[in-house]
Formats: structure tokens, C-alpha cells, sequence
């Protein structure tokens, strides 16, 4: 729920929906969308497959989002909070609260674009040789300014990009196959994970298999945007993997096509434990959520545990209505900066969820995962373990550039927890402090839950503060 004042019209759009273009907003130039997004700052890598494909090379999805749908969760993590500002109105319309406290530009003349003008005309007329098309220069400069203006989440997209980038920052992956899969190798490039219910999957691709050649075209010393390449594909198509299983080399086709993955993956654990790991707060993740609680209670779950490690975040609406889901009337989160004055608040109300739980967290759980975390602490809901959080609690607003030219984004705002604490640079200290060993210190969740289970200090902490406390 949303609060302001004695009158909330904020509307919240799912990121599963974002996929098409909004229509571009008359006048003040403000898209519904506004995003907090941070890079994991321990990963040079996941900065290229973030930074330099968001800003450079947006043509193309994310490392693995191109492969699997699961873009930065394996080798960095892309960390982005989404939510949904007012709908702009229209000429002649009343205005719409929260847009009018926006600082608009009223003369747009006194920006003086002659200079701009001048060197596109130059450009066009002078130059001798391939000349890029004004358009093309047009975005070239687009990405250059946005560039310049030192916000390392700033970003400029065309219509082309944005749809892109909002597609995979959904879960819905285009022209993929369902894997996630580290760099290439020496012996060729290894597969981590194969997604269920995947075109990867229907093809008999394994976790663990190594990957020798695409269509013929050994993947050793290819770089992973090279390999990448060569697994997308238009829907529809196939590519041909060889791999090697164990002894066997082994060559089928895959198709390629639209790649969702699941949000929420969950089991049960002995004791009365129910087991749910949310990968992030985007696409179906509030219903998935929702319904692996009920499955997890129709088998048996007396509590839960909530793990949000290496979670980057994700939608508002979405963090808003799980939170909602497990908490009483209380105060879920709160924003301001220069889109929201004054101060606004998402609240729950008294329905709820009874089940007892605790959340586990790590160094990269972040954004939404702190919103959901610091409101479960703040209200006294869960207990938190794990290691501190990342600590990023400052947001982009997107706004839809005049006649259809694009996207800007830019840093406008900062949200905090129920007790109004900023969590940048700082994060979220754990209830319960818990370091993993030191041979599992990298190792994903889903490595953790598949092939270390019992060796999960953090998980086995979560277990041992539930049988203790319920």
C-alpha cells in the first residue's frame, strides 16, 4: 500500500508488464518508472555485462540474459528496484499530484541546442566519406552526454534499448535457451545450471556439462559476450551444443525462444521447516511467493525461512506486497528526494501471513531485498541472519523524452526503512551474524541448497534460531 497525505493515487506497475513502450509523457517528459540500481561493486565483470551493456552495447542482453534469464546471478548481480510513478495527464487535464512537484524545465529555450544543431548539419553536409545517419549521431551524443554527467546510474536509452532493458530486468528473456553458464575456458565453457521447463531442458542439457563447440564453432578462447552470440538466436531457430558429459561428447540442438525463469524456487526441509529462495522481487515473483507459502503449508510447514542472499532486488509493488503478505499494519518503507515531497509511505495492512519466520541475507542482497528485510527488523516481524547487506538506498527516476526520442535516467531520489534509516553505505546488520566457511564464501544459493546443504553455516543458523524461539 501506498500513503501520502489523505490521498494516494500512486500506481505501481508489475515489471512482468513493462516489456512495451509507455507512451510517451506530454510536456513534463516523466514515464511512470522510477529504479534503484546498483552494481556489485567486488565484481569488475558484472559492471562490463552491466554498466557498458546498459550504456554501450544495449543492443544486447546481460551476460547470462541472453543465455538463461538469470542476468548478473551468477557472475555479478545487476541490483534493481523498480517501482511505478504517477500517470502523467494530459493537456487540459487537472494535474496530477506527485507531478506537479516536480522541478520542470518552463523555458526549454534557455537550453541553447544551436551547437547541437550546427554540428549535425556540418556533420551531414561536410563530411566526406561514410557519414553515420543523424539519427545515429543523435545517440551516439545522447549516450556521451548522459555519460559525462558522473552519475554511474544515470543511463540514455532509445526506444530499441529500453524495451530491451526492461524486458530482462523483468525475467523475460528473449532469443534464449535456459542456462546459466560460466565464462569460457581452457576446456571449454561450463554449464552451472539448467532451468526447468526450458527449451535447455526439453533438449536434455545438464548442469555440469561443458561446452566444446556452438554450431560447430569451438567456444575456447571466446569471450562470453562472443559465445553469448552464438546461442541467441532469433525464436524459432536452433544452435547445436556439444558437450562434454563425463566421457561422452554429446551433440543436440536446442531451440531458441522466449526464457522466463521462476522467481521463487522452495522445498521443505525436516522439522516443519519450510524452504523458500527468492532469486528476486521482478516478473510473477509476489504470486509465486504466495503460492509456494500455501504449498509449503498444505505439506506440513509449521515456520519458514526467507532467503534473500544474493537477491538484487527488483519491483516496489512487488517487495511492497510481500511484505504485506507477512507483516500486520505497519510501515513498510518510505521515499522522498525530488519526486516525492513530501515524504512518502507504503504501508501494510492487518492481514497476514501467521507462520513464524527468519530471513537469511548476504553482501549482495540488496534493494528490495533490504526494503523487505529492514521492514521485517524494524517491525520486529523476523529475525535477520546472515551477513550485512549491500547498502544502496538511492533511486532512478526514467523519464520518456519528447516526441518519442527516448529514455533518461537519472538519480532523484532515496528511500529508507520503517525507522527511517538510510541504508547507503551501510546496509542492513543482521540480527543473527553468521559467515559461511571459507570454501563456500562464493558459492551461490543454488549451489548451496543442491550440493551443501548440510554445510550451510547460515542456513543451518536459521534452522537452529527457529527450533529455539518457536
Amino acid at each position: 500500500m501506498s500513503e501520502k497525505n489523505d490521498n494516494n493515487d500512486l500506481n505501481i506497475l508489475e515489471d512482468a508488464s513493462i516489456g512495451e513502450t509507455p507512451s510517451p509523457a506530454p510536456e513534463t517528459g516523466v514515464t511512470p518508472q522510477r529504479e534503484l540500481s546498483l552494481f556489485d561493486d567486488e565484481s569488475e565483470l558484472e559492471r562490463e555485462l552491466s554498466e557498458k551493456a546498459a550504456k554501450r552495447e544495449r543492443a544486447k542482453n546481460t551476460l547470462v540474459g541472453v543465455i538463461c534469464g538469470l542476468a548478473g546471478m551468477l557472475l555479478g548481480i545487476v541490483l534493481t528496484l523498480i517501482v511505478v510513478d504517477r500517470v502523467v495527464a494530459n493537456k487540459g487535464d487537472a494535474p496530477m499530484e506527485g507531478l506537479t512537484r516536480l522541478r520542470t524545465i518552463k523555458n526549454m529555450g534557455q537550453y541553447d541546442s544551436s551547437l547541437f544543431s550546427e554540428l549535425l548539419m556540418r556533420i551531414d553536409t561536410l563530411h566526406f566519406g561514410d557519414t553515420p545517419t543523424t539519427e545515429e549521431l543523435t545517440n551516439a551524443a545522447a549516450h556521451a552526454m548522459v555519460d559525462s554527467v558522473g552519475d554511474r546510474y544515470a543511463a540514455y536509452f532509445s526506444n530499441e534499448e529500453y524495451n530491451e532493458y526492461t524486458s530482462s530486468m523483468n525475467g523475460n528473456y528473449k532469443r534464449g535457451v535456459g542456462i546459466s553458464v560460466y565464462a569460457p575456458g581452457d576446456d571449454g565453457a561450463l554449464i552451472h545450471r539448467v532451468f526447468e521447463g526450458t527449451f535447455a531442458d526439453e533438449a536434455g542439457l545438464k548442469g555440469g556439462d561443458i561446452i566444446l563447440a556452438l554450431d560447430g564453432v569451438s567456444v575456447i578462447g571466446l569471450t562470453m559476450d562472443e559465445m553469448t552470440d552464438l546461442i541467441a538466436g532469433d525464436a524459432g531457430t536452433t544452435v547445436d551444443f556439444t558437450v562434454k558429459r563425463g566421457d561422452e561428447t554429446l551433440t543436440m540442438p536446442v531451440m531458441r525462444g522466449d526464457v522466463y525463469i521462476k522467481r521463487v524456487e522452495y522445498f521443505m526441509l525436516e522439522g516443519g521447516v519450510g524452504y523458500l529462495h527468492v532469486v528476486s522481487f521482478t516478473g510473477d515473483a509476489e504470486n509465486e511467493f504466495k503460492a509456494a507459502i500455501g504449498a509449503l503449508e498444505a505439506e506440513g510447514a509449521a515456520s519458514l525461512i526467507i532467503d534473500l542472499r544474493d537477491n538484487p532486488g527488483g519491483s516496489l509493488t512487488t517487495v511492497v506486497n510481500m511484505c504485506d503478505y507477512m507483516l500486520p499494519e505497519c510501515t513498510i518503507a518510505s521515499m522522498s528526494g525530488k519526486t516525492t515531497d513530501p515524504t512518502e509511505y507504503f504501508t501494510s495492512d492487518a492481514d497476514m501471513c501467521e507462520l513464524p519466520f527468519v530471513v537469511l541475507v548476504n553482501g549482495d542482497s540488496a534493494s528490495a531485498s533490504e526494503i523487505f528485510a529492514g521492514a521485517m527488523q524494524d517491525n520486529g516481524r523476523a529475525a535477520i541472519i546472515g551477513t550485512r547487506t549491500f547498502g544502496k538506498g538511492i533511486v532512478q527516476t526514467t523519464f520518456t523524452l519528447r516526441d518519442g526520442h527516448g529514455y533518461l535516467k537519472l538519480t532523484t531520489d532515496a528511500y529508507f526503512t520503517p525507522n527511517g534509516t538510510s541504508l547507503s553505505g551501510t546496509g542492513i546488520t543482521p540480527d543473527v551474524v553468521v559467515e559461511l566457511p571459507e570454501e563456500l564464501q562464493y558459492a551461490d544459493v543454488y549451489t548451496l541448497y543442491t550440493d551443501y546443504l548440510n554445510s550451510d553455516t547460515q542456513l543451518l543458523a536459521a534452522i537452529d534460531y527457529l527450533k529455539a524461539n518457536n
